[in-house]
């Protein structure tokens, strides 16, 4: 009786075990996601609101099978004003809005990570 309740135990584990690498892929999906979505609010929220054009023109992608987040602006007609926005001219100060809002979210990654990875684990072994 007792070998039977050690192999259930046993198939119970590796069972979670082979439940990690699909718990770790869909919660680093979602914490891509949150990131840019909290980097490109903050970075638009920084943005000078003179016309709305670089708040406007903000975005984020994210690629889930290689793990990547990108915040930016891929606007063609906007991309040189975001830059010397963010980097100044020589007759224009600095108005950084998109490093200032990437260093704010960064704390949180890894916070959010583990959690995630946490949720889907017990998703998993709830048979949710």
């Amino acid at each position: 009786m007792a070998s039977r309740a050690r192999l259930d135990g046993l198939a119970r584990a590796l069972r979670a075990v082979g439940q990690i690498p699909e718990a770790m892929r869909e919660a680093r999906a979602e914490t891509l996601h949150e990131w840019a979505e909290e980097t490109r609010t903050g970075a638009e929220e920084r943005a000078p609101q003179r016309t709305g054009a670089l708040d406007n023109a903000l975005d984020h992608d994210v690629d889930e099978q290689y793990g990547r987040a990108e915040v930016g602006v891929w606007d063609p007609e906007v991309l040189e004003y975001a830059l010397y926005v963010e980097k100044g001219t020589s007759s224009m100060d600095a108005q950084p809005y998109l490093l200032p809002a990437f260093e704010a979210a960064r704390p949180a990654v890894t916070r959010t990570y583990r959690a995630a990875v946490r949720r889907r684990l017990r998703e998993a072994g709830d048979g949710g």
